[in-house]
């Protein structure tokens, strides 16, 4: 399953926590020490949400404060989960591989896609485009976002 919101920063961070989770899973499997590993997976957490967190203040996201209630309440199970680790039960380690990867798989499926719906959006205002002026007709002309992207112009527009 494609975990892709099409943010390219959010996607890479995704992908970076899929990746440490996974070696905290063979680190499990292995029996070997999971602490760097718990210790990579919560820097990429907590770095990731409080990223996510700054674009939706910064775009004013109107379903912020929904999406960071999620943060908050995976946070807090995530330290619930370390701390049983931390007092040697062997078990909470992989039932936070099994947690994480459910609420992680769900929470970008729904939340973070429309989070990210609202940013490509916002990014794509008529206030971000720039113009340049010449002798082609409109239909003839490449059209180039502020990114450098190409796009087609709305009949209706």
């Amino acid at each position: 399953m494609s975990h892709a919101v099409f943010v390219p920063d959010v996607d890479d961070q995704h992908k970076e926590i899929f990746a440490s989770l996974s070696d905290l899973q063979m680190a499990l499997a292995r029996g070997s020490d999971v602490h760097p590993q718990t210790e990579r997976l919560t820097h990429c957490i907590v770095d990731h949400f409080a990223h996510e967190e700054r674009l939706m203040r910064a775009a004013r996201y109107g379903s912020l404060k929904w999406h960071k209630q999620q943060h908050i309440a995976a946070r807090r199970r995530v330290v619930e989960f370390l701390q049983r680790l931390e007092h040697g039960d062997t078990a909470a380690g992989s039932e936070l591989v099994e947690y994480l990867s459910y609420w992680l798989n769900s929470h970008t499926r729904l939340a973070d896609r429309m989070m990210a719906a609202f940013l490509r959006n916002q990014r794509r205002g008529p206030w971000k485009m720039t113009f340049q002026a010449g002798t082609k007709p409109a239909d003839a002309c490449d059209w180039v976002d502020s990114k450098g992207d190409r796009f087609k112009p709305r009949p209706d527009a």
